[in-house]
Protein backbone atom coordinates (compact mmCIF):
# COMPACT_ATOMS: atom_id res chain seq x y z
CA UNK A 1 0.00 0.00 0.00
CA UNK A 2 1.84 2.96 -1.20
CA UNK A 3 -0.12 5.34 0.90
CA UNK A 4 0.69 4.04 4.45
CA UNK A 5 1.86 5.09 7.64
CA UNK A 6 5.56 5.09 7.20
CA UNK A 7 5.64 7.18 4.11
CA UNK A 8 2.40 9.44 4.30
CA UNK A 9 1.02 11.03 7.40
CA UNK A 10 -1.91 12.70 5.40
CA UNK A 11 -3.45 14.72 2.66
CA UNK A 12 -4.24 18.11 3.18
CA UNK A 13 -6.47 19.84 0.60
CA UNK A 14 -7.27 23.31 0.27
CA UNK A 15 -11.02 23.46 -1.18
CA UNK A 16 -12.90 26.18 -2.49
CA UNK A 17 -16.14 27.52 -0.77
CA UNK A 18 -18.58 25.52 -3.16
CA UNK A 19 -16.77 22.01 -2.12
CA UNK A 20 -14.11 22.62 -5.48
CA UNK A 21 -10.67 20.86 -4.48
CA UNK A 22 -8.00 23.42 -5.74
CA UNK A 23 -5.15 21.54 -4.32
CA UNK A 24 -4.03 18.86 -2.53
CA UNK A 25 -0.43 17.68 -1.14
CA UNK A 26 0.00 14.60 0.59
CA UNK A 27 2.53 14.93 3.96
CA UNK A 28 5.18 12.99 5.15
CA UNK A 29 5.72 11.93 8.47
CA UNK A 30 3.67 15.10 10.27
CA UNK A 31 1.24 17.82 9.37
CA UNK A 32 3.15 20.43 10.67
CA UNK A 33 2.51 24.27 10.38
CA UNK A 34 5.69 25.23 8.16
CA UNK A 35 4.60 22.41 5.58
CA UNK A 36 0.62 23.78 5.77
CA UNK A 37 2.20 27.58 5.38
CA UNK A 38 4.92 26.46 2.51
CA UNK A 39 1.25 24.54 0.86
CA UNK A 40 -0.59 27.89 1.19
CA UNK A 41 2.50 29.87 -0.34
CA UNK A 42 2.80 27.16 -3.40
CA UNK A 43 -1.19 27.44 -4.34
CA UNK A 44 -1.32 31.29 -3.40
CA UNK A 45 2.51 32.46 -4.31
CA UNK A 46 0.84 36.13 -4.89
CA UNK A 47 -0.64 37.64 -1.86
CA UNK A 48 -3.61 39.45 -3.94
CA UNK A 49 -4.58 36.20 -4.46
CA UNK A 50 -4.92 34.80 -1.37
CA UNK A 51 -8.19 34.75 -0.14
CA UNK A 52 -9.29 37.13 2.85
CA UNK A 53 -10.38 34.02 4.93
CA UNK A 54 -8.94 30.94 5.37
CA UNK A 55 -10.46 27.90 7.66
CA UNK A 56 -8.31 25.12 9.26
CA UNK A 57 -8.45 23.41 12.32
CA UNK A 58 -4.64 24.42 12.99
CA UNK A 59 -5.35 28.08 12.63
CA UNK A 60 -4.31 29.59 15.72
CA UNK A 61 -1.01 27.38 15.77
CA UNK A 62 -0.61 28.07 12.05
CA UNK A 63 -1.38 32.00 13.10
CA UNK A 64 1.01 32.05 15.94
CA UNK A 65 3.95 30.60 13.82
CA UNK A 66 3.52 33.30 10.73
CA UNK A 67 3.39 36.27 13.38
CA UNK A 68 6.49 34.57 14.54
CA UNK A 69 8.49 34.23 11.69
CA UNK A 70 7.46 37.48 10.23
CA UNK A 71 5.75 35.22 7.25
CA UNK A 72 2.80 37.25 5.36
CA UNK A 73 3.73 40.77 6.52
CA UNK A 74 0.59 42.81 5.49
CA UNK A 75 0.09 43.95 2.01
Amino acid sequence: NYFSAPRFYCVETICAPCGVVIAWRKFAKSEGVAKILQLLEDVYPDPASRPSYIAIDKGCALLKHIVRQGHWEPI
